[in-house]
């Protein structure tokens, strides 16, 4: 049997009025998020570092990776204390401009989580659209950002999340160059041996059905999962066709008015 091992993708949490930035697209109920750990807990299942996925251990069958993007305010005062209670491990990716102000988690919270035994990665500095900046400029969004980061922590950073789940191959080959050993993406799916480490794989955890979406994930119902695939395989489509500002627009059509439209950036 193949190993395939999912990484789940959190972002913030409903009921935080200290978050920055209040999406509902993205931000699940604590009683939900409470609700999966627990099942998780109580199902015997493993928190994988990413360190420790990329070796695909031998208890891959029962295991699963968190992270953690943005780092909203929520991811330490809500995610954290949860995972930590569980004995449950994460990868956190701070968005480095971002980090200190209003609605997000500090430095101080940032090295606590690290000194927990959280992973910390990078997000980037300011957010952008990785895809559609200049050479020059990525090579500040990626390399700025791990110096920063590991400057004011004393730690190395290993992993890197794409703002947006946007990405070409230069943006891969900088990540490289840059020293980074992993990329998320937003790509969705398992991860096996032989996937690109450049481009891992993650479950977005969202929406109302977020629970059992993520026990099927575990459980790899195929039915379910198969419809789970159809529907990102026709979003992608979506937006090979449209491009990105016109499947946004479409996009947000659907969605409430108090939902973020484009991808927030902190220059």
């Amino acid at each position: 049997m193949i190993k395939r091992i999912p990484v789940f993708l959190y972002h913030g949490v409903r009921e935080c009025l200290d978050d920055a930035i209040q999406d509902v697209g993205y931000s699940l109920p604590i009683a939900s998020i409470e609700s999966q750990i627990a099942w998780l807990r109580n199902g015997g299942y493993i928190s994988l570092s990413l360190e420790r996925l990329l070796s695909f251990p031998e208890e891959w069958e029962r295991s699963f990776a968190i992270t953690v993007d943005d780092c909203l305010m929520s991811a330490y005062t809500h995610l954290f204390p949860l995972l930590r209670k569980e004995g449950y491990t994460a990868c956190f990716f701070p968005i480095v401009n971002a980090v200190g102000q209003k609605g997000w988690v500090g430095w101080r919270e940032i090295a606590e989580m690290l000194q927990a035994g959280m992973e910390i990665g990078s997000h980037g500095l300011s957010h952008a659209d990785l895809s559609e900046i200049s050479p020059s400029e990525l090579r500040r969004e990626l390399g700025d950002s791990k110096k920063i980061i590991e400057d004011t922590l004393g730690a190395r950073v290993r992993y890197l999340s794409l703002p947006g789940g946007y990405c070409n191959r230069l943006v891969t080959t900088s990540a490289a160059e840059e020293g980074y050993e992993a990329v998320c993406s937003s790509a969705f799916g398992y991860n096996k041996p032989g996937t690109d480490r450049y481009a891992l794989k993650r479950f977005c955890l969202r929406g109302d059905d977020a629970t059992p979406v993520m026990r099927h994930i575990m459980k790899r119902s195929p039915l379910r999962l198969s419809t789970l695939y159809a529907m990102e395989w026709g979003k992608g489509c979506a937006r090979k066709i449209f491009g990105k500002k016109i499947y946004a627009a479409i996009r947000g059509i659907f969605l409430p008015s108090d939902v973020p439209r484009t991808l927030p950036r902190f220059p």
